[in-house]
């Protein structure tokens, strides 16, 4: 378990080096990694986020773990965006029904895992509530 979650951050650090190499060129940089915390219900939830050109993955989630993992995006043909699960099991909606609400608020294709130990509609509510807040307030990491 903890060894995606350590390959997803290893990913992460390892963009981010490549950036730091290049310093000048920083402005530039099409990927951007962006972590915040919050107590929701009782939980304390990261939140790991890493903006690419045209997508973004968003890694949600209250121990080292990658259980699951979708993907969404638009399509001209529908308003929705349409949505996969990659990983994990199918039952669990939770990873695709988040990537298509948020694939359709910034309008790239997002990559998510949701992550978290407790089930709980209301604690999935107020993840999807913290990151459009977040969205709101720092618009430059998504």
């Amino acid at each position: 378990i903890w060894t995606r979650f350590k390959l997803c951050v290893y990913f992460s650090v390892s963009i981010l080096k490549l950036n730091c190499r290049n310093r000048n060129r920083m402005e530039d940089s099409t990927i951007k990694v962006h972590t915040f915390e919050e107590n929701l219900l009782g939980c304390s939830v990261t939140f790991h986020v890493t903006k690419m050109k045209d997508s973004l993955f968003i890694w949600i989630g209250d121990e080292g773990n990658l259980d699951s993992l979708a993907v969404a995006m638009s399509t001209p043909y529908n308003s929705a965006p349409i949505s996969s699960s990659l990983m994990g099991p199918t039952a669990d909606e939770s990873s695709s029904s988040l990537a298509s609400r948020l694939s359709k608020k910034i309008g790239k294709q997002v990559f998510a895992s949701y992550n978290l130990s407790k089930s709980d509609n209301s604690l999935m509510l107020d993840v999807t509530q913290r990151i459009i807040q977040e969205i709101a307030d720092k618009p430059e990491n998504f």
